[in-house]
């Protein structure tokens, strides 16, 4: 009598055994221990992969959501052949992927599943402006260089020596001006004509990267590869993946917007006269063009959609009079800088022309990359509306996988009564506008806020105004002190603007060491708070997310006031104008919460942390809005007492309150 087949385990059996307190990945990640949460979780990315739906997963602090998302992927790619593809936001998330969470995942997965752990294999995926382009790097030592002679000659020994041409390998500094010159550019590239093409460094990284069974790209190339349609990497039949997805809106706002700079406009004339000596002239007119152009924006002679400066009109003849030339030439690989020039053109012309809706302009203060270098102005737009954009260009390329969107802060509010509701309207999500399921899950809180935590919501000095920002910042300095002198130091102050950063510079004055933004690189500050007893760290917001500083090295996160975008924002003008009396409800009031519930976060990172949430905005206490924005906090204790907060950090027992 024949035997029967074992029927294969479930995703959910599989998943139960492979977060075991005794299973495969206990045995591999240190400190491991078994949450619920981290299950429930990733048996719904299961579920969603397995279904071809969509999952809005707002996964609280502690979860453990990058093992929860990977677990049922790798198992998937294993057991079926799929494909995955995961996006972040952060460099520092991708190294944790890459260095921390993939290895002992897909070796666990390898034990489940019995198979052996090259079965399952991961790549990440860069953009190709991190990787020298050979053919580049010679035109420029051809034509002439802006890179100094020292520079030039270290990055030609390094380019006879590399294996990978990618930046991050380089044994010494390259500044962002010199690279470009010399990096890959797909507005500069001709694979089926180029002489180096078997030996690109990009397209070398490119291909093994797309034979991987599981690849991480950043948010900006996701949207690159959508806004060309698929052409940067293949996505059939894969399914994605989208962490630290409350970032993603900020990122389409930009990469489907356009900036129009002197750098720019510089940079494509020296690669016009690179490849063909005759655009020289043409070139030089348009370069002279753009130097009264800048100049005309920086003295206020331009009305966007209505008056240009006198020198516009010059400017995009001369455009044009390079790009004729470019089409003449009998070089193919020269024809094909038409595309660039083209680009550039139709950039600036969209500034004048008539306005689409969806976005934003503005003239903004430029950015100078040498010390004492001139400033002029730029053109930028954002996309305001990024609805349709995401349903149209990024969920397509995924129809047959299924595609998960998480953060610690989707949704907004807090518990029980979290919505996703803004990040549906944002994204296009609503039930009525896809084909696909849109499935939710808000998972429990992990850490236990009502013993280890305090929030203390500030309610006596003067509300923030636009006409007194410094009265409020100097009243923010003032009581940060007096909280610091509780906490024994072991602070980050988190600041809304560059303007309070400059104040508390000028006023702050602890009795502990304290570091301000600026003063070192991100990363090399945050290890200095981690490791200097009692250390005070003060930034905007570049410290607000992504700071992981677990114990006692951080027992106080102060908030210097609620974050919402400046009156003079234009993409927070455009929205106002487009949503009139419901932006604030619909818009930016779940903008603030996300960002206060991200500033909160950087307090409890594990289960035996104990600190206090301050934050200094007394609107909070007094405004109909504050209760919104105090339901995005921890769900701790709430005071405005600083006895209370004394109390606090006096009892060691971490049973406070």
């Amino acid at each position: 009598m024949p035997r029967k087949k074992k029927p294969a385990p479930s995703d959910s059996s599989r998943l139960t055994g492979l977060f075991a307190d005794t299973g495969p990945l206990a045995s591999r990640k240190s400190c491991y221990g078994y949450r619920p949460q981290q299950l429930g979780f990733a048996q719904a990315v299961a579920k969603t992969l397995r279904e071809r739906g969509v999952l809005l997963a707002d996964a609280p602090t502690g979860t453990g959501k990058s093992a929860a998302y990977l677990a049922p992927a790798i198992l998937d790619a294993a057991s079926s052949g799929g494909r995955v593809v995961v996006s972040t936001a952060t460099l520092a998330l991708q190294a944790q992927l890459l260095s921390e969470d993939l290895p002992p995942m897909k070796a666990a997965a390898a034990e489940l599943m019995g198979y052996p752990e090259e079965g399952i294999t991961y790549a990440v995926l860069k953009g190709r402006s991190n990787f020298l382009c050979v053919r580049r790097h010679q035109d420029t030592l051809r034509a002439g260089t802006i890179l100094d002679v020292d520079l030039l000659s270290g990055l030609d020994h390094w380019a006879t020596e590399t294996e990978t041409g990618d930046r991050e390998d380089l044994p010494f500094r390259v500044p962002v001006g010199p690279w470009v010159e010399i990096a890959s550019d797909g507005e500069d590239c001709s694979p089926k004509l180029c002489t180096f093409r078997e030996g690109c460094f990009y397209y070398a990284h490119r291909d093994r990267a797309s034979e991987a069974d599981l690849i991480v790209v950043n948010h900006s190339l996701l949207l690159a590869n959508a806004a060309s349609g698929g052409a940067i990497f293949d996505t059939e039949g894969a399914h994605l993946v989208i962490d630290e997805a409350h970032r993603l809106e900020e990122v389409m706002a930009g990469t489907f917007g356009a900036r129009v700079s002197q750098g720019r406009l510089r940079y494509v004339m020296r690669q016009s006269r690179k490849r063909c000596e005759s655009a020289a002239a043409s070139a030089d007119r348009a370069e002279m063009a753009a130097e009264l152009f800048f100049e005309d924006l920086g003295s206020g002679a331009s009305v966007l959609h209505e008056s240009p400066p006198r020198s516009y009109n010059t400017l995009v003849d001369a455009l044009i009079s390079v790009k004729s030339t470019l089409a003449s030439d009998p070089c193919e690989e020269v024809n094909a800088l038409q595309g660039m020039v083209s680009r550039l053109r139709k950039d600036l012309v969209s500034f004048y022309s008539k306005p689409d809706e969806d976005y934003a302009y503005a003239v903004v203060p430029g950015r100078s990359r040498r010390a004492g270098g001139r400033n002029h102005p730029e053109l930028k737009s954002w996309l305001v509306e990024t609805a349709e954009v995401f349903r149209e260009n990024v969920l397509p390329l995924f129809e047959s996988g299924g595609v998960v969107l998480t953060s610690a802060t989707l949704a907004t509010g807090s518990g029980a009564r979290r919505s996703f509701g803004y990040v549906r309207r944002r994204l296009g999500l609503d039930e009525s506008s896809v084909s696909n399921r849109v499935d939710e899950f808000a998972g429990d809180e992990v850490f236990d806020y009502e013993k280890r935590c305090l929030v203390y919501v500030e309610e006596e000095i003067a509300a923030p105004t636009l006409a007194s920002p410094d009265l409020f910042a100097a009243s923010c300095a003032r009581r940060s002190e007096e909280l610091v002198k509780l906490s024994s130091g072991r602070a980050l102050v988190l600041l809304s603007t560059n303007r309070a950063l400059a104040a508390f510079r000028e006023q702050f004055r602890p009795s502990y060491p304290v570091r301000y933004q600026g003063d070192d690189s991100p990363g090399r500050l945050v290890r200095w708070l981690k490791e200097s007893e009692g250390a005070i760290l003060v930034g905007t917001r570049t410290f607000w997310e992504g700071v992981d500083v677990p114990g006692d090295a951080v027992s106080l996160v102060v908030m210097d006031r609620v974050p919402f975008a400046p009156p003079d924002d234009p993409v927070a003008a455009k929205l106002r104008e487009k949503a009139g009396e419901r932006a604030f409800r619909e818009v930016f009031l779940p903008k603030a919460q996300v960002a206060v519930r991200q500033g909160a976060g950087r307090l409890m990172r594990r289960a035996t942390d104990r600190g206090v949430v301050a934050v200094l905005d007394p609107r909070v206490a007094s405004k109909g809005w504050g209760k919104a924005v105090l339901g995005s906090l921890p769900p701790a204790r709430r005071t405005g007492s600083l006895a209370d907060v004394a109390r606090f950090f006096a009892d060691d027992s971490g049973e406070s309150g």
